[in-house]
């Protein structure tokens, strides 16, 4: 296939090649023009601080993460949390953590995952390892694959497993409690 080019003068090839070399002969570059276009860096988040005479006011970022998705993940975290800790409890044999893991999964791929009070962040933030290390360490120990020899430990791992699962389950408490603290109310409560 043939691209006919048109017909370049010499002249102008001439000087592109002269200012080519130019640059590339340590001449100062041409700086970019100026633009009204300004970087500001993102406000940093300053945590509120308890005062004597009142609740803390939690500020917009709070209410805005309960308000917009929060407050469905951690009641439905700990909806799973405590239906599985309870069927554990009754001493049901086969407890199905699918829903549990799909809980935990759907908390840590929100977008808004981190409450702008960082105390309140680090109780969610724990209370969301400890169900999910519990939660594995109860798996690896279930009868799936455990030798007729080994079932002594394996009911001592998942004990340490649910044991596990109970803490997330009292971080998850902690952290429903501190945000009602914050102004953040359910529309229905969790725990009932």
């Amino acid at each position: 296939m043939r691209v006919r080019l048109p017909l370049v003068p010499l002249v102008t090839v001439g000087a592109v090649g002269a200012a080519l070399l130019t640059g590339c002969a340590g001449e100062p570059e041409i700086t970019p023009p100026k633009t009204n276009v300004s970087f500001k860096p993102a406000p940093t988040f300053t945590a509120p601080t308890p005062s004597a005479t009142g609740p803390v006011d939690p500020g917009p970022g709070v209410i805005q993460w309960y308000g917009t998705g929060g407050e469905k993940l951690l009641h439905g975290l700990i909806f799973e949390a405590l239906r599985a800790q309870g069927q554990h409890e009754d001493g049901k044999i086969v407890i199905d953590l699918g829903p549990l893991s799909a809980r935990l999964e759907e908390a840590r791929g929100y977008t808004v995952a981190y409450i702008p009070e960082q105390k309140t962040q680090d109780t969610w933030t724990k209370a969301r390892e400890r169900l999910s290390s519990g939660m594995a360490t109860v798996l690896n120990a279930s009868g799936l694959a455990v030798s007729p020899t080994n079932k002594e430990k394996a009911a001592e791992a998942a004990a340490i497993g649910w044991a596990e699962i109970g803490e997330g389950i009292q971080g998850l408490k902690e952290t429903d409690d501190r945000l009602r603290a914050l102004g953040c109310m359910p529309t229905k409560d969790p725990w009932k």
